[in-house]
């Protein structure tokens, strides 16, 4: 179970990194040696998808959160539209 907190954990960071990299002006793009375009594409990865975070070995687990934060979205659409009626 830790091990699967620990993802969440890696998961959440990528998340708000990427969304702090899309939101850098050119000046500090620039400091960090990336480029505008370089910045817009690895801000628009999934959060799942970390190769930082990725062990062969491990693709598993990867495929198990990815399936299981999918489900929860389409209950969570499935609810949304029955209690819309």
């Amino acid at each position: 179970m830790s091990k699967m907190l620990i993802r969440l954990k890696q998961y959440r960071q990528t998340y708000y990194s990427r969304r702090l990299l899309r939101q850098l002006d050119a000046r500090t793009l620039s400091d960090i040696g990336v480029t505008r375009a370089e910045a817009l594409r690895e801000s628009r990865r999934p959060f799942w998808d970390s190769r930082a975070y990725q062990d062969d070995a491990d693709n598993e687990s990867v495929l198990v959160a990815y399936s299981v934060v999918s489900l929860m979205f389409v209950a969570g659409l499935g609810l949304t539209f029955y209690l819309s009626f």
